[in-house]
């Protein structure tokens, strides 16, 4: 047999006795049968749901997402859900944004399916209070808000420990061994987690991540262990180039390979998207000023290459080279002074001399055509057809020999990556698909990801309203007086100005309810103008309860006393 919540008393006498047994009452309701099976079915499957057609076809999981945000009549409500869900909560013109319910908006937020930033926690806007706190010392200069966030995760009364709070914001929470993560209390990292200061920067891919990680390095990375020491770089390389292998004494010892040796570990790897890392970074790249004769040169074709590359001459040939490095550069009649060999000169000289031009990475050529370009690259051809850049990218994938397939590099990086079938995924080539990866141009359909305890905190909010609606069949006012802490701190979630909170409260009718019985408004002030509405709220708020900001009423004795003033009223009312 299923449990009934219910209330003995109205008014004041009646939320006393619910405030004693609210919570085991609520307990006993949830475990129900009915509502139990409903809610773990809906915990197993609602983080499967991809569109919102998905929702709207199933109606168990959407019964619980509706009751969720208490709108439940809307379940038959088709053709008016799908335009809620599928518009742009970031557009204020959007469908959603021109609704005077909150809850809709709510609702479109949390599930994301028109939005970049994907499904969110119901109470993800909580906290937009603090909207123009930037920096710990924002926030830690302004009383008024310090006072607020430490008491929303009941620290209150911290304020003056502006030292160990410091500590505090400036942990990285994504690490279990920061600061804040490390304390007993779990309260003090919820503190910190309004805010995040410390928080990993987010990319849109790791082209994006590699370059702007790499640049923090001012001065260079001068080792393969200063690359494996920077969690954030180490990770954008991996994710960049693809590597399957990834421990870091496997890594160490392909970063400090000299690419230029066929004997080389790293040249002994089948793999060559390891070969391009190395190559990459140049860590193990020989030193050409140490060399003394010729033949340590000529007998390495890629360091020759390369040398060559740097004074923008041609190979011709290793008897011409070998003449052109034995020369006596003092001699107007050696063989590099002669007028057909003179463009070979800097070349000899900076070999005799050990004042070879100091080797620039393939990581550092690409950082520098590709840093200032970032933020404006959304397509293939934003590459394809910038050739410097589109040369630099090529060199450092290992896929100079592509600089002519303008068309085939076209459409490796605009193939869809979400498709098996896709171009790059279907290429034989590893580093053509870890490139097109690295760019991300085309994602294509991706599943979307619903972040930890979306699917319980949705439970949550529907097993508690199914019990205020169930406290509500036997008193109306008693579930207007349950649900007001939140529908108030759901106004002030929504952030802007005092007037936009008000005009949410008149917008909600719960809301709307609650202040009028309280501030003994009569039953035409409906009819009032709204601005009129506005100002009357506000000064009858401020007269009985000595605030006119909504925000204000969410202080707990405030709270307390604004509540048992509705109930007070509701019961004079009765009379």
């Amino acid at each position: 047999m299923s449990f009934t919540p219910y209330v003995f008393g109205t008014g004041i006498s009646g939320w006393s006795f619910l405030q004693r047994t609210q919570a085991q009452q609520q307990e006993v309701y949830e475990k129900s049968p009915i509502l139990d099976r409903q809610v773990q079915n809906f915990k197993e499957r609602i983080t499967s749901i991809q569109s919102p057609e998905e929702l709207l076809d199933d109606y168990s999981l959407l019964q619980v997402t509706l009751g969720a945000f208490g709108l439940d009549e809307d379940i038959n409500n088709r053709a008016y859900l799908q335009k809620v869900l599928e518009s742009d909560t970031s557009d204020s013109q959007s469908f959603v944004n021109r609704l005077n319910d909150s809850r809709y908006l709510a609702l479109a937020k949390t599930f994301g399916f028109n939005s970049p930033d994907g499904p969110q926690l119901p109470g993800a806007g909580a906290g937009s209070e603090f909207a123009g706190i930037s920096t710990p010392d924002d926030l830690l200069s302004n009383s008024t808000l310090l006072t607020k966030a430490l008491d929303n995760v009941g620290l209150k009364g911290m304020e003056n420990n502006q030292f160990f709070l410091q500590k505090v914001l400036e942990s990285d929470l994504s690490d279990p061994e920061s600061f804040a993560n490390k304390l007993t209390d779990t309260r003090i990292a919820d503190f910190a987690r309004q805010f995040e200061f410390n928080k990993p920067q987010e990319y849109n891919n790791s082209i994006q991540a590699l370059v702007t990680e790499f640049n923090q390095h001012t001065e260079g990375l001068a080792s393969a262990d200063d690359l494996l020491e920077d969690e954030e770089l180490l990770q954008a390389v991996i994710e960049t180039f693809d590597l399957e292998r990834t421990s870091t004494d496997f890594l160490r010892r392909v970063l400090n390979s000299d690419t230029t040796d066929p004997d080389s570990f790293v040249n002994q790897l089948e793999d060559t998207r390891y070969l391009n890392v190395s190559k990459a970074f140049g860590f193990g790249y020989p030193d050409i000023n140490a060399m003394t004769d010729p033949d340590e040169l000529l007998l390495n074709p890629d360091l020759l290459a390369d040398a060559l590359d740097q004074f923008n001459v041609s190979d011709r040939g290793e008897t011409f080279l070998r003449q052109v490095l034995e020369s006596d550069l003092s001699d107007p009649n050696s063989f590099v002074n002669q007028p057909e060999n003179i463009a070979y000169y800097d070349f000899a000289e900076a070999f005799q001399t050990s004042t070879w031009p100091e080797h620039v990475s393939k990581m550092q050529v690409f950082s520098d055509e590709i840093t200032d370009k970032l933020d404006s690259m959304t397509q293939a051809r934003d590459v394809v057809l910038d050739l410097s850049l589109f040369e630099a990218s090529l060199d450092l994938f290992g896929l100079g020999h592509r600089s002519g397939d303008f068309n085939v590099m076209t459409k490796t990086l605009d193939s869809d990556l979400s498709s098996e079938i896709s171009y790059a995924n279907l290429h034989h080539d590893n580093n053509m698909k870890a490139m097109a990866y690295a760019f991300s141009f085309n994602k294509g359909e991706e599943a979307k990801v619903y972040p930890d305890g979306f699917a319980e905190e949705l439970a949550d909010l529907y097993t508690t309203r199914q019990f205020e609606i169930e406290i509500g069949n036997s008193d109306p006012n008693m579930r207007l007086a349950l649900a007001l802490e939140r529908e108030l701190q759901s106004v002030a979630d929504e952030g802007g100005s005092e007037d936009a909170h008000w005009y949410n409260i008149i917008g909600s009718q719960p809301l709307r309810t609650v202040f009028e019985t309280a501030l003994a408004l009569p039953s035409t002030f409906a009819q009032l103008d709204i601005e009129r509405q506005l100002v009357e709220l506000q000064d009858r708020t401020e007269r009985a309860f000595g605030v006119s900001h909504p925000a204000d009423l969410l202080e707990p004795d405030k709270l307390d006393e604004f509540r048992r003033r509705f109930l007070l009223m509701t019961d004079l009312g009765s009379i």
